[in-house]
Parts: C-alpha cells; sequence; structure tokens
C-alpha cells in the first residue's frame, strides 16, 4: 500500500510540473509585445497658402525586420545594404530628377557608428548608371554608453586637395534616450543654433527597425521643439493606435498646423 502511494506521488508530480510549466507559457505568450513596423508614412506640409505632400513606401528584406529599401514620392529611394553581421553597410540615396547617387559607408567600433564616409556618383542620363564616385567628405560620432553626443562633418574639396571642417552637432539625452536637445556650430562662421525638445512615453514609429542617426532619437514621440535662435515654439499632438504606435502627428507653430505626418503598420 506504501509503494502504491509513492508510485502516486511519482506520477503526478510531472503532471503538475507540466501544469506550472504550460500556465508559465501562457502567461509569457500573453505578455508578448506587438511590434509595429512602418510600412507607409505621408508627411503633409503647410506653407501659407500651399500644401504639399511626400509619401514614403518601406519595404523590407524577406522574412526579416531588416528594411531593404524606402521608396519616396519626391522621385528619390534609398536602398540598405547590410554586412555579415547584419549592421547597415551602406545605404545608397538614389535621385532620379537630379540624376545623382548619394551614398553613406558605415565603419564601425564593434557595434557603433565612429564615422560615415560620404561618395556622390554622377548617373547617366539615359540609363541611370554611375559615370564616377567622388568622395566628398565624411562624418565622425563621440559617444556616451550608446548615444551620439558629438557629431563632426568634414567635406572633401573637388579633386580631393582640402579638407574643410564644415560642422558641429553636440547632443543631449534624458535617461530613456530621448535627445533633449542639439546644438549646431558652424566652425567656419562661429555661428550656432540649438533646438530643445520634450517628449511623451509612446513609441516613435522607427523605434523597432534599424535606422540611422541623422539627429534624432527614435524611442519615444516628440511634444515641443523650440528653436532658440529663431524663437519658433513647436508643439505635437497625436493620435495613436492601440499597441502606443502614432497614427498621425499633428504639428503646430502656435495655433496654425504646419505639418502632418501619418502612418501605417505591419504587426509582427
Amino acid at each position: 500500500m506504501i509503494e502504491l502511494i509513492s508510485m502516486k506521488h511519482y506520477i503526478l508530480l510531472p503532471v503538475f510540473a507540466l501544469f506550472l510549466f504550460t500556465m508559465a507559457c501562457e502567461s509569457v505568450q500573453e505578455e508578448e509585445e506587438t511590434i509595429c513596423l512602418p510600412v507607409n508614412m505621408s508627411i503633409t506640409l503647410v506653407q501659407g497658402s500651399q500644401t504639399t505632400k511626400i509619401i514614403a513606401d518601406f519595404h523590407y528584406v524577406p522574412e526579416t525586420e531588416r528594411l531593404d529599401h524606402i521608396t519616396w514620392s519626391n522621385h528619390q529611394t534609398h536602398y540598405f545594404e547590410y554586412d555579415e553581421s547584419d549592421r547597415i553597410k551602406v545605404i545608397r540615396v538614389f535621385k532620379v530628377d537630379a540624376k545623382v547617387q548619394e551614398e553613406r559607408w558605415f565603419v564601425y567600433d564593434g557595434f557603433l557608428v565612429e564615422r560615415i564616409d560620404l561618395v556622390k556618383r554622377n548617373l547617366d542620363y539615359t540609363f541611370l548608371e554611375p559615370l564616377d564616385s567622388i568622395y566628398t567628405g565624411y562624418v565622425e560620432y563621440i559617444y556616451e554608453g550608446e548615444n551620439v553626443i558629438e557629431e563632426s562633418e568634414y567635406e572633401i574639396s573637388d579633386g580631393g586637395y582640402r579638407e574643410e571642417y564644415i560642422r558641429k552637432l553636440t547632443y543631449a539625452y534624458d535617461n530613456k534616450d530621448n535627445l533633449l536637445s542639439s546644438t549646431e556650430l558652424d566652425p567656419r562662421s562661429g555661428e550656432s543654433s540649438s533646438s530643445t525638445m520634450t517628449y511623451d512615453q509612446s513609441k516613435h514609429p522607427y523605434s523597432d527597425i534599424q535606422y540611422y542617426f541623422i539627429g534624432e532619437s527614435y524611442v519615444s514621440n516628440m511634444l515641443t521643439r523650440l528653436e532658440e535662435e529663431s524663437g519658433f515654439d513647436y508643439t505635437y499632438e497625436l493620435s495613436l493606435n492601440e499597441y502606443e504606435y502614432p497614427n498621425t502627428v499633428y504639428e503646430k507653430l502656435g495655433a496654425a498646423y504646419t505639418r502632418f505626418i501619418s502612418y501605417s503598420y505591419k504587426f509582427e
């Protein structure tokens, strides 16, 4: 009789453990976060009596969350290429109207971009094939942790005979890595401009894609932006989807709307 009771306990224990494991899996699955990847963005610019609209379509490498290319309605396409570690290797900006291809070549220190080399290629007017390759300059970055705190740009003269320091930017962040301020300095003239920003708690449309730094953060969405030299004080109103990503962003300067940005997503 004692042996029979022991056997029952021996059988029931794995069943009970399996039940706990199943419950744990269900809890994890219930708490899984839905990721929204942008597939379309439209920007409406309101400039006095004139209004212009730019549309961008985002295309991804099949079965991944990596961008393949972005097609813009203003006659340009941005192509993304990756290295063997899935880091962005080069971005080619193909401008059909200007018959120019601008390239950004990424140089890494580990997984941080320490330098971007800038290349320009003029395109054949008929077949849009590159005719030449011109090294136009480079951008260097200094970090604090994983955040860019200083960006320096150098321009190479035609023929590559002269290098000129043309731009310096410095950045500050909050404890969530949102960009709180940026200051741009022209080392040649000594002129500078600064902006300060505040943010909400929602999710930026680019927060879950691998994108490159262009003086913005992709964590939360901006609520205010003050351009200190001009005194322009922009505010932002957001319409969010159920996953806290913005469907529409309304930009205002004073009481006037200046820009509308709308997004659509695919869900991962």
